[in-house]
């Protein structure tokens, strides 16, 4: 990678779908290629805090979102960066979200209707997916299908150690001790503790078992998949 030239990357994913697995190695080949002190992170849907074309110059930047914007899309098109898309039956995504922070089913339902209508508006542009059902995030294979997406040569040492960090197991153990972060990594999304750096939050790792959608009862079962059907059909879910 040339580290002169500005590379801008958006990881893009529905809650539940281990977007923040992507957007953690993807921040660690970046820092792996161009040094750790180059390379910035950021979470927005709003887009409100994003910096312009001419910010950008001369800096690596990975931007993390769920639910997204119009202002949010209109800064993807104009800076157009290496977009990652990371995908999940989002009834299960919804059941997911529900259990691991404690939110109602009908809120989990809103949050992650949200992040399809922005994953369908993207889906047109024809960016790479990631598919949880593939269990993309226990193959240590996709640390180097991402390094080759971002044009990235690194270390094979380094790939593995990127992967053994962020295998679950690792990140379940990791989460419960955010009480022990430094202070200026500590911080708080409604009202649940998170990992300013990682983005991790404090329960963030679930069982990974797909199909959850299918303990509901028959009547909750149909309603998800009214609702959700046409993210169903944009991604290849079947209804």
């Amino acid at each position: 990678m040339d580290s002169g030239c500005p590379r801008i990357v958006a990881t893009i994913g529905l809650h539940g779908s281990a977007s923040t697995w992507v957007f953690n190695v993807c921040r660690e080949l970046m820092m792996a290629a161009v040094g750790e002190n180059r390379v910035e992170t950021l979470y927005t849907d709003d887009g409100s805090d994003l910096p312009g074309s001419a910010a950008c110059a001369g800096r690596y930047l990975i931007v993390k979102s769920h639910t997204g914007s119009p202002r949010l899309d209109e800064w993807l098109a104009v800076t157009k960066p290496h977009v990652m898309l990371s995908v999940r039956d989002p009834r299960d995504a919804c059941i997911s979200t529900a259990k691991r922070f404690n939110l109602s089913l009908r809120s989990a339902v809103q949050n992650v209707m949200y992040d399809c209508a922005h994953l369908i508006r993207l889906a047109a542009e024809g960016h790479a997916v990631l598919r949880y059902e593939n269990r993309f995030f226990d193959d240590p294979g996709t640390v180097r299908e991402l390094a080759g997406w971002l044009g990235i040569k690194v270390a094979d040492a380094v790939m593995v150690a990127i992967f053994e960090r962020y295998r679950t197991d690792a990140v379940r153990s990791f989460v419960q001790t955010l009480a022990n972060l430094p202070t200026e990594r500590k911080g708080v999304v409604r009202a649940v503790p998170t990992d300013k750096t990682t983005l991790y939050l404090s329960g963030h790792i679930g069982d990974g078992r797909s199909q959850k959608w299918h303990d509901l009862p028959e009547s909750g079962q149909a309603a998800l998949t009214r609702m959700f059907t046409p993210f169903l059909d944009q991604f290849g879910y079947a209804r």
